[in-house]
């Protein structure tokens, strides 16, 4: 087997059977990464921006805030939210960095921690998720446009961590 940079022994606590599995080295981590990247239904960067909006909604946020916003998820509610309906700003830094902290979504407290996507997702994608995301739970208004994620992820470029949830809210 290529790139087995170790073997480590595997016990099962249900069987006597011990078996040599491979290490993979960095080389076949790098393939499985790409694999799994690969596999994600997202459109065609080239596709109209509200099916791309809806198809990496439906890809990356779904599964915490529920398709329907029902609020039967962890993550809080977005229908309606201060951080859907407030600044494009606020959400874009969101979706590129993550956020942390208190939050406060109909008069219910969230304490959870949201990684951003910004290493994963273009700018046209980050726009279109964005802008998707605000018509559909209640901030009527102007696309987001790619220029615009453009400027702020070069304002945060070397940003690493996620927002504090309070920092962001200070945001107009």
């Amino acid at each position: 087997m290529r790139n087995v940079t170790a073997w480590r022994t595997e016990s099962r606590p249900h069987c006597r059977l011990e078996r040599r599995v491979p290490v993979l080295g960095a080389v076949a981590s790098r393939w499985a990464l790409i694999g799994l990247a690969l596999a994600t239904p997202v459109l065609a960067l080239d596709a109209p921006i509200d099916q791309l909006g809806e198809s990496l909604f439906d890809s990356y946020c779904s599964a915490c805030h529920q398709y329907d916003d029902q609020g039967m998820g962890e993550a809080p509610p977005l229908d309606g939210a201060p951080w859907v309906t407030g600044p494009a700003d606020r959400l874009v830094r969101i979706v590129l960095h993550g956020i942390k902290g208190r939050i406060e979504v109909r008069g219910k407290l969230y304490d959870r921690e949201m990684p951003g996507f910004g290493r994963m997702l273009s700018d046209r994608q980050v726009a279109a998720l964005v802008t998707y995301t605000r018509s559909r739970f209640g901030a009527k208004r102007p696309a987001v446009k790619p220029s615009e994620v453009a400027r702020i992820r070069q304002e945060h470029a070397g940003r690493t961590e996620y927002w504090p949830a309070d920092e962001l809210l200070r945001l107009r």
